[in-house]
């Protein structure tokens, strides 16, 4: 980016534009970028606060469901030790237990596809954003092609016309002083005449 604001600076001082507008036109341009990167830069910066939210509520309700596991195996445990002398008797319920515990892993599991797929868009919608941004600058730029040629076609106009009014006003001077020549010229044969009489008089009488 940086190089073409260096384009658009060199591009106004070969136009003839001062040093200080082509410069300020090129501060502009880099005002902008600036203002359009924060931008992108908010955009992900919500994007990331978003999945990290979304990744500690994920994480919470995980320990939540390994914590009721855990508990449901302490319980097992509990029960196991309480009552070792009817195991028979439980096994219907440690397989109903166990049953559970494949369920809520398979919740799990579930839960763990939901949060992939909904990733999975968050990211496309930054693909599409970021997209969307890099053809908004691709647009500022051309814009800004097109002015800069604007501008040039609009000096080289008026840089031919001063030229065409220059060729005029050298002619007419030329024109002015070569009158004046003739004048002068003609003026001084008026004077100097009457003074070559006077002297082809002399030499006759003398």
């Amino acid at each position: 980016m940086s190089t073409m604001i260096s384009e658009v600076y060199t591009a106004f001082k070969a136009a003839g534009v001062t040093e200080q507008e082509a410069r300020q036109a090129a501060e502009a341009l880099s005002a902008e970028n600036l203002a359009t990167r924060n931008i992108i830069a908010e955009d992900k910066r919500d994007v990331i606060a978003s999945i990290t939210a979304l990744r500690q509520e994920i994480s919470g309700q995980i320990d939540r469901v390994w914590q009721a596991i855990s508990g449901v195996r302490q319980e097992v445990s509990d029960v196991r030790q309480e009552n070792s002398s009817t195991r028979k008797d439980l096994s219907g319920e440690i397989a109903s237990l166990r049953q559970e515990v494949v369920e809520v892993k398979r919740e799990l599991g579930e839960f763990r596809q939901e949060i992939t797929t909904e990733l999975a868009g968050i990211r496309l919608e930054m693909t599409g954003e970021i997209a969307g941004v890099r053809l908004e600058i691709a647009g500022v730029r051309q814009e800004i092609t097109r002015e800069i040629a604007g501008i040039r076609q609009e000096i080289t106009r008026e840089i031919a016309g001063v030229r065409q009014e220059m060729t005029r006003e050298s002619g007419e001077i030329k024109r002015g002083m070569g009158i004046m020549q003739w004048m002068l010229g003609l003026v001084l044969i008026v004077l100097v005449l009457p003074i070559l009489r006077d002297i082809a008089a002399q030499i006759s009488t003398g």
